[in-house]
């Protein structure tokens, strides 16, 4: 047996709260996903960034300090 088999079967066992909490494992592993389409150049992202206030490393601060 395949191990989608085995977790298809695991699943099939589960009761509804415990399904619940699945879903929400799988719902936060694809959106931690890394996106498959291709990298942009240099110069597109300098494109796309131009117009910020701000700079990357003060918003990843920010968001830091935030969570505290």
């Amino acid at each position: 047996m395949g191990l989608k088999e085995m977790v298809k079967k695991d699943i099939d066992e589960l009761r509804t709260d415990e399904l619940v909490v699945l879903s929400e494992q799988i719902r936060l592993l694809k959106r931690a996903k890394a996106p498959q389409g291709k990298a942009l150049p240099a110069e597109e992202i300098r494109k796309l960034t131009a117009s910020s206030k701000s700079t990357w490393s003060e918003d990843v601060v920010r968001e830091r300090q935030e969570r505290g």
